[in-house]
C-alpha cells in the first residue's frame, strides 16, 4: 500500500529521491541489457537538468493517478449493487462485474481524463504548448498515456526517451504469462517496438522533412476538408432519418465519428506541404474542431438535434469538439510516424 500510494506522492515533493529513481532504472536496463553503458552514462549525466525534473514530477503524477479508473469502476460497481436491492444478487453482481469490465475497455477513462487534465494545466500554468505538445494528445487515452511524456522526450532526450518508453514497455508484459514464465521473448518484441522501431521512424521522419523543406506550407484545405466532412455528417443524418424515421446520434453512427477525423486528420497532414509536423497536427486538430462547430451549428438550426436546455447542448457540442479533435490529431500523427517505401528505405 505504502508503494502504490505514498511513494508516488514522495516522488513528486521529493527531487533526491527522484533522481534516485531513475538511476536505479537505468542500472536496472545496464543488468537486463536493454540500454547500453554509454547511453546510461548520457542519463545520468542530464538528470539534474531542470526539464528532466519537470518530466520525472509529470511521471510521478501519472504514476498516482494509476489507480484512478479501478477505483472509479469499482465504486460505481458497489453503488450499483447496492441501489438495487430489488435484484437478483447474480444478476446484480454481473451488472457490477460488467461495469468494472467495461472501464477496463473503453479507450479514454477516468484515470486517462485525469491524466489528460493535469496535462493541460500545465500547459495553462506555464503558457506552454511547446513541450506538452504530444503528450497533451496521447494523455488522454488509457494504456499508451502512461508513454506520453517518454515520446515527449523524445526532441530533447532521444536516448532517455527510448530507453523509459522500452523500459515501462517491457515491464508492463511481465504481467502476461508465457509456458510459466514472464515472457522473455514477448519483452524482447515489446522492447523492439518501443526502442528500436522508433529509431527507424525517426530517420523515415527526418527524410520526410528533408523532401517537405523544398515544398511551401498550406493550410487552406483543412477549412475544405472541415466543410466536406461537416456535410457528409449532415448527409448521413439525413440518409438515416429517411430510412429510419430516427434522427442519429452518436450511439448510432459512433463509427463514423471516429472514422470521419480520422480520414481527414491523414489527409490534412499530408496536404499541409512543407509545414513543420507540429504545424500539421496542430491544423489537422483545428480542423477537427472546425468541422465538428459547423455540424453542430448547422444540424441544430434545422432542427436535427433539439435539446431540452442550453447546458445539454452545450456538452453535445463540447463532447463532439474533443472527439474531433482528438481524432483528427491522431490521424496526423499517423501520417507522420508512418513507414513508405518511397521515403528510400
Amino acid at each position: 500500500m505504502a508503494f502504490i500510494f505514498l511513494r508516488p506522492v514522495r516522488l513528486y515533493f521529493n527531487p533526491e529521491l527522484r533522481e534516485e529513481w531513475l538511476s536505479d532504472m537505468v542500472e536496472h536496463g545496464k543488468k537486463k541489457r536493454i540500454i547500453s553503458t554509454s547511453d546510461a552514462e548520457e542519463i545520468i549525466k542530464t538528470i539534474k537538468e531542470p526539464f528532466i525534473q519537470k518530466y520525472l514530477k509529470s511521471l510521478a503524477v501519472h504514476i498516482c493517478l494509476m489507480p484512478t479508473t479501478h477505483v472509479v469502476a469499482t465504486a460505481l460497481a458497489i453503488y450499483f449493487i447496492w441501489t438495487h436491492p430489488e435484484m437478483p444478487r447474480a444478476q446484480a453482481w454481473a451488472i457490477g462485474f460488467g461495469i468494472i469490465a467495461f472501464f477496463q475497455l473503453i479507450p479514454i477513462s477516468p484515470g486517462s481524463l485525469a491524466r489528460g487534465l493535469y496535462v493541460l494545466f500545465l500547459v495553462i500554468k506555464e503558457r506552454n504548448f511547446k513541450d506538452y505538445s504530444i503528450a497533451l494528445f496521447l494523455a488522454f487515452f488509457k494504456y499508451v498515456g502512461y508513454l506520453a511524456f517518454p515520446i515527449q522526450m523524445t526532441y530533447r532526450y532521444p536516448t532517455l526517451a527510448r530507453f523509459m518508453a522500452g523500459h515501462w514497455a517491457t515491464e508492463s508484459v511481465h504481467v502476461v504469462p508465457v509456458f510459466g514464465e514472464s515472457g522473455a521473448l514477448l519483452e524482447h518484441g515489446v522492447f523492439c517496438l518501443f526502442y528500436n522501431w522508433p529509431l527507424t521512424i525517426r530517420r523515415h521522419m527526418d527524410l520526410r522533412a528533408h523532401k517537405r523543406s523544398l515544398m511551401r506550407p498550406r493550410y487552406w484545405h483543412a477549412a475544405a476538408l472541415a466543410i466536406g466532412a461537416a456535410g457528409i455528417l449532415l448527409g448521413t443524418d439525413m440518409i438515416y432519418l429517411k430510412y429510419t424515421g430516427v434522427i442519429p446520434d452518436l450511439r448510432h453512427i459512433w463509427w463514423l465519428m471516429a472514422a470521419l477525423p480520422l480520414i481527414g486528420g491523414v489527409m490534412v497532414s499530408k496536404g499541409c506541404g512543407g509545414a513543420l509536423m507540429m504545424k500539421r497536427i496542430a491544423t489537422a486538430a483545428a480542423f477537427g474542431i472546425f468541422a465538428s462547430l459547423i455540424y453542430m451549428i448547422i444540424a441544430t438550426s434545422i432542427g436535427f438535434h433539439n435539446y431540452a436546455n442550453i447546458f445539454r447542448l452545450g456538452m453535445a457540442c463540447l463532447w463532439r469538439l474533443f472527439v474531433f479533435g482528438i481524432f483528427a490529431s491522431i490521424g496526423a500523427m499517423i501520417m507522420e510516424f508512418k513507414l513508405e517505401k518511397s521515403d528510400g528505405y
